[in-house]
């Protein structure tokens, strides 16, 4: 009797350190997970203007707007951050494909899609933009789908700076 309690002990004890840990490991991967950052062989303004000419060269593709978020920063209250541009960019074929559907309406709210391209203090640029491979997993269906589409072309067109979506 003794032994079958010991036994379901350390089981139950084995099961919780297990949750505990994978937990743990969640936390510190998520954000290296859900966002893909990576440094631009340019500077700044040259990586800025590659990639608005890139997405619109892609056929059904066009930046719908870049947004200098230092100057926003500073003529909001803020204080100067540097170089920081945020491109925001958008497929009409894509966007019409998600949002068709009722149940999918919501999701307008990642939309257009976004980079951050920015100057660290070091002077590398880097880009930073949602991982799309983790973003498709989590909706799953028809959503994972166009993602995986539209994560497909976005990689396309980001080639120069070896944009790869991955779960991991």
């Amino acid at each position: 009797m003794k032994k079958n309690i010991k036994g379901t002990v350390i089981l139950l004890f084995g099961f919780l350190l297990g949750i505990i840990f994978t937990a743990v490991v969640i936390s510190i991967s998520t954000d290296d997970m859900m966002i893909k950052e990576m440094k631009s062989p340019y500077d700044f303004n040259k990586t800025v203007d590659l990639m608005v000419k890139r997405i619109n060269e892609k056929a059904g593709w066009h930046v719908t707007e870049v947004i200098d978020q230092n100057k926003e920063a500073k003529d909001n209250g803020g204080f100067e951050i540097g170089n920081y541009k945020i491109i925001k960019y958008c497929s009409g074929k894509y966007s019409a494909e998600m949002l068709v559907a009722d149940d999918r309406k919501a999701l307008g709210n990642m939309m257009p899609k976004t980079f951050a391209v920015y100057e660290k203090s070091d002077g590398q640029v880097y880009v930073s933009t949602m991982n799309g491979a983790i973003m498709g997993k989590i909706f799953g269906g028809v959503e994972e789908e166009i993602i995986e589409k539209v994560s497909l072309e976005v990689e396309d067109m980001m080639r120069f700076i070896n944009l790869k979506f991955t779960l991991y």
